[in-house]
């Protein structure tokens, strides 16, 4: 299977984890898929507030849909496969953007972001 194939599957499972996570209010879940060196200044107290606000803006999550894939980027001399989502809420519809990388095998969030 393609490279970028493989990274497609990885984003969406990561996806529905992490709007699960978000729904449940998991910090547990949402940290997952992160190396621990990419969440220095990200606290469970952060996680907490940036959920209330996303519920109160956006309702829970309903459903996504796969818009596209964007360019690779370079992060931390890491090559970041950019895929965005159609995030489908109970309030309004909001962009998604998943950013990973691949190390020793495993792909890795770096970016999660609800537009």
């Amino acid at each position: 299977m393609k490279e970028s194939s493989l990274a497609l599957k990885a984003a969406e499972k990561y996806l529905k984890e992490m709007l699960e996570a978000d729904d449940t209010a998991n910090f547990e879940l949402y940290i997952k898929r992160y190396e621990e060196k990419y969440l220095v200044n990200f606290s469970k107290e952060s996680f907490s507030d940036d959920i209330k606000s996303m519920h109160e803006r956006n309702g829970m999550n309903t459903g996504y849909e796969f818009l596209g894939l964007l360019r690779n980027t370079k992060f931390d001399d890491l090559d970041v496969f950019r895929t965005v989502w159609k995030g489908i809420y109970e309030k309004r519809d909001a962009v998604i953007e998943m950013g990973l990388y691949k190390k020793n095998g495993n792909w890795y969030v770096i970016k999660s972001a609800v537009y």
